[in-house]
């Protein structure tokens, strides 16, 4: 007969609750009192700690759970599944491709007039600008929206994307002083760009050009989060150029160093033009001598591409965006005192379209947009007889077919 048996009915001890993390499988001895009748049970203290540490710990998953969630999935809007941050090998076969064209100060109406033109020749992507006022000594007055709205209007109506660009010109020198008031601007075009959708905001074209000395450099890292406060779209960085790329086992180094200048943006702007040497002084003449030729402007656009998209892995970008393209020489020639490649024979339309040619080859499955510069006739809005000739018809078949049939 066991002990309890011993105990009165109404003083029998309580089944034994087995500690959940017990996992020796010895006997439990249950302790006598002195009368044969065994202690009142403990309280589980022990028992219930735990349950709440196991329970404590089950929240914080939760909890953690849920901010990776919300923070790097659930964005509010589908993801575009085919644009990825650049890999290895440049982008994949299914990543959108911007393809359009640079129109930096058109006039009222002129894009509503031309747009079937780009859609015929395969442009998804129309790259506006938006001005910035100068008056007398003041390079920032304000933003000239007069007729912005209506073209990313038109853009929008026929099924183009929009990039959109802050622009001032002539280009002053900025000085740290200026560059509050210059921000201010920027970020009311940044909001201009979110209230009407448009898909990709440059803080400054070219800011290399305008703000002084290297000061470029630790405002292009300052302007970002202040943009990204106010527009929710692709941000990418408008690019004078490279100058000269280095070579190749230079180049090759740059995506293993740590993030660098272009950290936070998505996309790096590259601006690849070609001139010829009758455009150029003596002195730009020596310092282009390696590409003012076809066959040297080619190993230039392969250099510079390969430059720029080792920036964008390095900087975790999505990818480069080749902003402005084409002959130079094209875009001012009546007027300004430079005769044009073709009325002076400089260059053959074959020869022309070439030099465009040569980019949509070294680009392919690197860069992820080809903005081709403006190349549509049109006269300079107040430039009275300085107009933009309209290109050959064997520039344009160029055009079309890479857009519309390889890219």
């Amino acid at each position: 007969m066991d002990d309890t048996s011993q105990v009165p009915v109404a003083q029998k001890a309580q089944p034994e609750v087995k500690d959940v993390f017990q996992t020796s499988q010895q006997p439990t001895v249950v302790p006598q009192t002195p009368s044969g009748l065994n202690p009142p049970a403990k309280p589980k203290k022990d028992l219930i700690i735990k349950v709440l540490v196991i329970l404590i710990i089950l929240v914080g998953l939760g909890l953690g759970g849920f901010f990776v969630w919300k923070n790097f999935f659930a964005t509010g809007t589908e993801v575009d599944k085919s644009i990825s941050v650049v890999g290895e090998e440049g982008v994949g076969e299914e990543a959108y491709i911007y393809k359009g064209i640079w129109l930096p100060g058109i006039p009222q109406g002129w894009l509503a007039s031309n747009i079937q033109e780009m859609k015929d020749l395969g442009m998804n992507t129309v790259s506006l600008a938006i001005i910035i006022i100068q008056e007398g000594d003041n390079p920032l007055v304000g933003l000239d929206t007069s007729y912005i709205l209506d073209d990313i209007q038109t853009a929008h109506e026929n099924g183009m994307k929009v990039m959109l660009t802050p622009i001032i010109y002539p280009k002053p020198r900025l000085e740290e002083k200026d560059l509050g008031r210059l921000d201010s601007l920027i970020i009311e075009a940044a909001k201009l760009a979110e209230e009407h959708d448009v898909e990709l905001f440059a803080p400054l074209a070219e800011p290399p050009t305008i703000i002084t000395g290297d000061l470029y450099r630790s405002w292009m890292q300052e302007i970002i989060p202040k943009v990204k406060n106010v527009y929710h779209g692709e941000i990418y960085w408008s690019s004078p150029g490279v100058g000269s790329p280095p070579d190749k086992a230079t180049i090759s180094q740059i995506s293993k160093q740590p993030p660098g200048d272009f950290a936070g943006y998505d996309y790096i702007g590259l601006t690849i033009l070609f001139s010829l040497s009758e455009r150029l002084e003596s002195e730009e003449q020596l310092r282009w001598a390696d590409r003012l030729t076809l066959e040297g402007y080619a190993q230039y656009v392969e250099g510079a591409i390969d430059y720029r998209f080792a920036h964008a892995k390095r900087d975790n970008c999505k990818g480069i965006i080749i902003d402005e393209f084409g002959v130079m020489d094209r875009f001012f020639p009546s007027g300004s005192g430079v005769g044009d490649v073709l009325e002076e024979g400089w260059m053959s339309e074959e020869e022309l379209a070439r030099a465009i040619e040569i980019v949509f080859e070294k680009g392919k499955d690197k860069a992820s947009g080809f903005i081709v510069a403006n190349f549509l006739r049109m006269e300079v809005p107040g430039m009275p007889g300085v107009y933009v000739k309209g290109v050959s018809k064997t520039e344009k078949e160029v055009i079309r077919k890479w857009f519309r049939e390889i890219l």
